[in-house]
Order: structure tokens, then C-alpha cells, then sequence
């Protein structure tokens, strides 16, 4: 299998729930008054629509300077080259979630997990699939930031992907 570097995504991203969220002010998501839970909700919604949005500068503000991704491909990635992604050299059209945004909060930190339907375009190939994707954050400043980020592709074709997975010949 050739594995060319192609970022499919995440977010945060990574980061969940554009069903019926409005975009919201950079930075102000994570600020929003209601439980813990629902700020990291809404962050993960805001981060969603700033992947799509290719808003480099709103989902700046949601990715911790020690930010890392681990992409569908299993490549990690810095905060930089997360956002370099999000900002040209993939086209993240959807990022739909298919299921709940379920949230875990202790203390000041939280895991978010989403199941999303993604459709990207890397180049001239435009890649339609399921994933999950979890979300570690950490509360800086009173506001939600991801830290960690992780993306898990639902292969299409699971013999294809069986197949993908052995070792070449």
C-alpha cells in the first residue's frame, strides 16, 4: 500500500457537532457560561465549522500550543501543521455528526467523542467516509483547548481494508 501523507482530519479536531451550530465568535465558544460539559460541547461544534470554514485563526484559538493530532492515516501532526492542513492543503467539506457529542469532564480536563461522516478533498481524490474522533482538552484560562487530538477512519470496504493492512508482497 502506498501511504502518501494525506490528512483527513480532524479535528479537532478535530470536534462535533455542526448539526444546527452557528459559528461563534473566535475564542468565545470555549467561554461560554453553562456546566463544563457544554462548553466543551460547544467547542467541539465551533471547531468543526472553523475546519470547514478553512478559519485558521477560530480554530487557532481551540488547539493548546502543545496541540498534537493523530490523523486517520496514523500520522501525528503539530498545532502548525494541523492548521496549515485545515487552511489549504486539504478541503474539509463536511464533518457531520452522525451521532451525540458524548463528554467526560474531571476537573479541568475533558475527553469529547463524536462518530462523523467526512468528506474531504486532498488534492484530486475526494474521500467520503465514517470516523470517530476524540478530543482531549484541558481548561487554560477558563476556556476549553484541545490537546490531544485522535481520528479513526470507518473503512467503506472492510475486505479492501483488510487487504490494505497486510504486508506488501
Amino acid at each position: 500500500m502506498n501511504r502518501k501523507r494525506i490528512t483527513l482530519v480532524a479535528l479537532p479536531a478535530v470536534v462535533l457537532g455542526l448539526a444546527g451550530a452557528a459559528a461563534a465568535t473566535p475564542g468565545r465558544a470555549a467561554h461560554t457560561a453553562g456546566s463544563p460539559a457544554a462548553q466543551v460541547r460547544e467547542a467541539e461544534r465551533t471547531l468543526l465549522r472553523a475546519v470547514v470554514d478553512a478559519d485558521t485563526q477560530t480554530a487557532g484559538t481551540l488547539l493548546a500550543r502543545d496541540f498534537q493530532l493523530v490523523d486517520v492515516t496514523g500520522t501525528p501532526e503539530t498545532r502548525a501543521q494541523y492548521l496549515s492542513t485545515i487552511g489549504g492543503q486539504v478541503d474539509f467539506v463536511k464533518l457531520d455528526p452522525i451521532a451525540p457529542i458524548r463528554v467526560r469532564v474531571d476537573g479541568s480536563s475533558a475527553v469529547a467523542r463524536v462518530k462523523l461522516h467526512f468528506k474531504v478533498v486532498a488534492g484530486p481524490q475526494t474521500l467520503e467516509h465514517d470516523g470517530w474522533t476524540t478530543d482531549v482538552f484541558e481548561r487554560h484560562n477558563g476556556g476549553w483547548q484541545v490537546v490531544w487530538s485522535q481520528s479513526t477512519a470507518i473503512p467503506n470496504d472492510i475486505g479492501l481494508f483488510a487487504q490494505s493492512l497486510a504486508p506488501p508482497s
